[in-house]
């Protein structure tokens, strides 16, 4: 992975960035943003459908030496100030928060470091990368090895929705940040060390997750990108199946997701994300995986899952090598997660719900 430094390939990536968002939306015409330097600015202004309402995404005049776009998320009236921004600089600038990287195969990610103004300043990156850790992306930054946040592809048919999901990320950092600020520390919060297992604790989604190494490999993963969008929407679904189960919660530990008995802290449903549908070393990986924490942190009853892209699904061959180990595949995007033949995840978790 190489972040685009190289004028001409900068500005056909963001152009293919932009059209890839302008194809799917409604022009609004220009409206008025405001930024959070207190300043004003006229827009061309465009409106996107996605999973989570509509997304409001403006092309502002490209300014010191960077081109701004403009994202929000929910927009109810009032004065229209964006969720996040992602700038993409001229060349090298690791000052602005976005940047264009090249895949192996091809494809042009949109990503961003981690900068991010919220109440009373902006957000620690170090706050930020572990808010955003499922998203991380090691890449070649100049020279320099670098963790950005993957957002989407410019080619991606999900781009909309992706975008969506990570401004539903940003905010959920902006109102952490708000709270903690507005609150206080408490300094009495516990650190949970990740090699010591006999104190293994599960974790909301609010909470400190640790960082994640990343090395590359040889392995193209084709849709990288998707793995924090995916890990976002199913945890989100998650949520929202467990209302009004009091007996039931949604946790973290080294596995992406679980849903966990609060009696007896032990996973009933454990879920991986994986963005590849080849047998390649993440679905080898996968396997593995999903056997020890069933081991570690579940039980012979623990329902298992692995989950991959919805656009994954035609090109997915190894069904049958995961069903003969009692691992169910999900194919998801957005509110929806339906294993081969159809059947949705809320009937397959209905023995546990």
């Amino acid at each position: 992975m190489q972040v685009i430094t190289v004028n001409a390939r900068l500005r056909r990536g963001v152009r293919s960035f932009q059209q890839a968002l302008i194809d799917l939306a409604e022009y609004r015409g220009n409206i008025e943003w405001a930024f959070p330097s207190g300043d004003r600015a006229p827009c061309r202004t465009y409106a996107l459908d996605t999973d989570l309402g509509e997304m409001l995404f403006a092309v502002p005049p490209p300014w010191d030496g960077r081109q701004a776009h403009l994202f929000k998320l929910g927009f109810e009236g009032g004065t229209l100030s964006p969720d996040a921004e992602i700038n993409i600089p001229d060349g090298l600038n690791r000052k602005v928060s976005g940047v264009l990287v090249a895949d192996p195969g091809g494809e042009t990610l949109i990503c961003h470091r981690g900068t991010f103004t919220a109440f009373r300043g902006r957000v620690p990156r170090a706050d930020a990368f572990e808010h955003f850790q499922d998203w991380l992306m090691q890449v070649d930054d100049n020279g320099r090895s670098a963790e950005v946040i993957a957002v989407s592809s410019a080619s991606s048919p999900s781009i909309a929705n992706d975008i969506a999901e990570f401004l539903f990320k940003v905010k959920q950092l902006k109102e952490r940040r708000k709270a903690e600020l507005a609150d206080a520390v408490d300094d009495s919060t516990e650190v949970i060390d990740e090699d010591d297992e006999s104190d293994a604790k599960w974790r909301e989604q609010e909470e400190f997750e640790g960082s994640k190494s990343y090395t590359p490999n040889q392995d193209k993963c084709e849709y990288q990108y998707l793995h924090g969008p995916l890990c976002n929407a199913l945890h989100r679904k998650l949520n929202e199946l467990v209302e009004g189960h009091a007996e039931l919660r949604v946790g973290k530990h080294r596995v992406d997701l679980a849903l966990v008995d609060r009696a007896s802290d032990k996973a009933k449903a454990i879920f991986e994300v994986k963005t590849s549908s080849s047998m390649s070393a993440q679905l080898y990986t996968a396997f593995g995986q999903l056997a020890y924490y069933q081991h570690r942190f579940g039980n012979a009853d623990t329902k298992l899952f692995l989950v991959l892209p919805a656009n994954t699904a035609s090109d997915f061959a190894a069904a049958e090598f995961f069903t003969q180990a009692n691992i169910q595949v999900l194919f998801g995007e957005g509110g929806a997660f339906e294993s081969a033949d159809g059947s949705r995840l809320e009937v397959m978790l209905s023995s546990i719900l």
